[in-house]
């Protein structure tokens, strides 16, 4: 302000004219807004290198939450659901019940327990995928089926120069159009409509999810199980169809998006009700089997039959694959010990693919009592039953390993994710 004073007390002295008076004030005007634009400027790129170390830090925040609050038990019942489905394999492939029909009737509830182990794959896929639309993994999905559908046939001409492939090579190159995988084929229908279903969960309310939740479980299993269980009114096939798999996937997302809490005591109260629920019609069951029937007797015994030995949509299946999956999620698990079930839960898939093959069907699962004794024991039984399925279970996981590490090499997903995203980037 001193130049400027100045300037006007000579320029009044030399009666400068009201013109240049102007002229001279728009210039110091300008050079007062330049500054506080250059100062505005300054202070702006300031709060933006602020901000950006904010949203760094924010991001890493986020990344490490993302690591730490993932939640083991999900990838847990994932590991159970698995060894659980081998047990049931073996014991279905290998004929457990024709070889041994003195333990038949311990055999079938023991049979029956690993049921639920389907119901909580899907649960699961429910749990963990209602916030995601990536058709990739559909894609990298397809690519682990394909890798071990054709892969194990080729691996096996590699020794046997004269193995034939049976029912030929498209089943094999297209093995969910073939339904070489029967859970993978109705998954892969199912995920077709999930973006459509994932956006119209996160427009329901929490009370109109219920609603949809309770209503298809109770018109698709408690009416059916209660008024006529030998009809398939909806054709669910017994669980293994693609409309049981939505139903499931609709009660997982349920559950994650609501965080359905059952801490402390009352996890413990709720998963042992379940099982009590499960127990008590099977003992019922066996002592019906073993009595002479009436007419409303034998009703109960044909509801009883069809509802634990039969089908996976049955109500008490249905209670234990939920009650499981939330007792499982509600513990807390030791730090190393989470690091050990994250680093195989994403494995327990590949498991399935392998022992589920045909050619290992007919080669392993079909032979697991061949060198056992026609008077052999039901402890012993068992205890085969376990020790086979842990082998089958721990030598899957290593192959699935290395397939994996392949992947990751190779950088499948990023591929698949970068190319997904430049084709939505076209359509907008």
């Amino acid at each position: 302000m001193d130049d400027f004073s100045k300037i006007i007390h000579e320029k009044k002295n030399e009666s400068v004219s009201s013109n240049k008076l102007n002229k001279l004030g728009i210039i110091k005007t300008n050079s007062l807004i330049y500054e506080v634009y250059s100062k505005c400027r300054s202070c702006q790129t300031e709060l933006k290198k602020k901000s950006n170390n904010i949203n760094n830090y924010n991001s890493i925040n986020f990344e490490k939450k993302t690591i730490k609050y993932r939640n083991p038990g999900i990838d847990l019942v994932r590991l159970i659901c698995m060894y659980m489905i081998i047990i049931n394999h073996y014991i279905y492939f290998g004929e457990a019940f024709k070889k041994y029909p003195q333990h038949k009737k311990y055999l079938i509830p023991f049979h029956n327990l690993t049921d639920w182990s389907n119901n909580g794959f899907a649960l699961i896929s429910g749990i963990v995928g209602y916030k995601t639309n990536r058709y990739s993994n559909l894609v990298y999905l397809w690519l682990t089926i394909f890798f071990y559908s054709f892969g194990i046939h080729l691996f096996i001409l590699l020794f046997k120069k004269n193995f034939i492939i049976k029912n030929g090579i498209l089943v094999e190159v297209f093995p969910i159009i073939f339904k070489r995988y029967w859970y993978c084929t109705a998954y892969f229908g199912m995920y077709l409509y999930l973006p459509i279903i994932n956006k119209g969960i996160s427009c329901l309310t929490k009370f109109e999810f219920k609603l949809v939740v309770m209503s298809t479980l109770g018109i698709f299993v408690l009416w059916r199980d209660l008024k006529n269980p030998d009809r398939d009114v909806f054709d669910l096939r017994a669980g293994n169809s693609m409309i049981w798999l939505l139903t499931y996937y609709l009660t997982g997302a349920y559950i994650g998006k609501y965080k359905t809490d059952y801490s402390g005591l009352k996890k413990y109260i709720f998963y042992f009700l379940c099982l009590f629920v499960y127990f008590f019609p099977t003992y019922l069951y066996n002592i019906l089997n073993n009595n002479q029937q009436n007419e409303r007797s034998s009703y109960l015994k044909n509801i009883l039959r069809q509802m634990l030995t039969k089908r996976y949509d049955s109500f008490f299946k249905i209670s234990q694959s939920i009650s499981a999956c939330l007792f499982f999620m509600q513990i807390n698990y030791n730090k190393y010990i989470t690091k050990i079930i994250c680093f195989l839960g994403p494995l327990a898939f590949g498991i399935y693919l392998i022992h589920t093959h045909p050619i290992l069907i007919i080669n392993s699962l079909k032979h697991i009592f061949d060198d056992a004794q026609d008077n052999i024991s039901l402890n012993s039984i068992i205890l085969l039953l376990l020790l086979k399925s842990l082998k089958i279970f721990l030598v899957c996981i290593i192959i699935d390993y290395f397939r994996n590490m392949i992947f990751t090499k190779l950088k499948l997903k990023k591929i698949l994710i970068s190319i997904e995203e430049k084709m939505n980037n076209i359509k907008s």
